[in-house]
């Protein structure tokens, strides 16, 4: 999704919604001009439903970093966020990134375990709770003949 569209405001919403006012934070309007240089994605129903979202920061050496995955509250648990994840890893994959990193909630440490992300390092604090450093290697799938 392109920054500043519908759909990217949609997931603005979403991630202020799921990820920032639980904590009883805001997600700062300041940190719209850096994301004009990131990725966004997401994964919406039949329906137009925005059902997920997550955005990417592309970084030298084919790494880039996963920020701010939300999966809309009332589709928890149903595989979108999995979905959404193994969507964007391919892409990316396909695109030449090799490496992924993120800064996971303590929370989803489980999800993302699961996905093939290792820990690394000890937990800190960011946006107020303790977060840990995950990444995982993306294989490279073999092109198939035509």
């Amino acid at each position: 999704m392109a920054f500043a569209s519908e759909a990217y405001e949609r997931a603005w919403l979403l991630r202020q919604t799921v990820l920032r006012a639980p904590l009883g934070l805001t997600l700062d309007i300041s940190e719209r001009a850096t994301e004009a240089s990131h990725r966004h994605f997401a994964l919406f129903t039949d329906d137009d439903t925005l059902a997920a979202c997550i955005s990417v920061v592309p970084l030298p050496d084919a790494c880039a970093k996963l920020r701010q995955m939300a999966v809309n509250e009332l589709m928890q648990g149903a595989g979108l966020g999995r979905a959404l994840i193994t969507r964007v890893e391919a892409l990316l994959a396909e695109q030449g990134y090799r490496y992924l990193h993120m800064h996971a909630r303590e929370s989803a440490v489980g999800f993302y375990q699961k996905l093939g992300y290792r820990s690394e390092g000890d937990p800190f604090i960011e946006v107020t709770i303790a977060h840990i450093r995950m990444s995982k290697t993306l294989s490279i799938t073999p092109q198939r003949p035509a």
